[in-house]
């Protein structure tokens, strides 16, 4: 992946850009990465690119080059997904999903894609669900435990 900067100025010359942001060790996030992976190959006119803001300069870094742009990730909304036009924020979605969802959300916005695909999970994404999955079960866990006060 590459950083933030550079992944932000290469937004900023596409016409339409996506851009996946996500945080380490989270299943949501490497989900989401594959399934823009996807939705890539069948929207060749829509530039995508995927970051993980891992470290605290990632994170320092929102205030100059995400927030201008009106883009706004925390630790508890990632991953999120945000539509550009020139490295403006069009729209945005949160969470992960797989592709034919992903492309579901983005049909309205930008007609079909060029390479239409399954409305099924892919081999791919299925294969990063079944390697999370202990990580999903801890993490609805934890949650629950929260919701109950434990």
């Amino acid at each position: 992946m590459r950083p933030l900067v550079e992944t932000l100025a290469r937004l900023d010359t596409a016409e339409h850009g996506l851009l996946g942001i996500g945080i380490p060790r989270c299943p949501a996030s490497q989900l989401l990465a594959v399934s823009l992976l996807v939705v890539a190959a069948s929207r060749p006119n829509l530039h995508v690119e995927s970051i993980v803001l891992e470290t605290a300069e990632d994170w320092h870094l929102r205030e100059a080059e995400l927030w201008p742009r009106d883009i706004r990730v925390s630790r508890a909304s990632a991953p999120a997904l945000f539509l550009l036009r020139h490295g403006q924020k069009v729209s945005s979605r949160p969470g992960a999903a797989p592709a034919y969802e992903l492309d579901a959300w983005l049909t309205p916005q930008l007609g079909p894609p060029a390479t239409p695909f399954s409305k099924d999970i892919t081999d791919e994404e299925r294969i990063v669900l079944d390697s999370t999955a202990a990580r999903r079960v801890q993490h609805s866990d934890v949650k629950s435990e929260r919701r109950l006060g434990g």
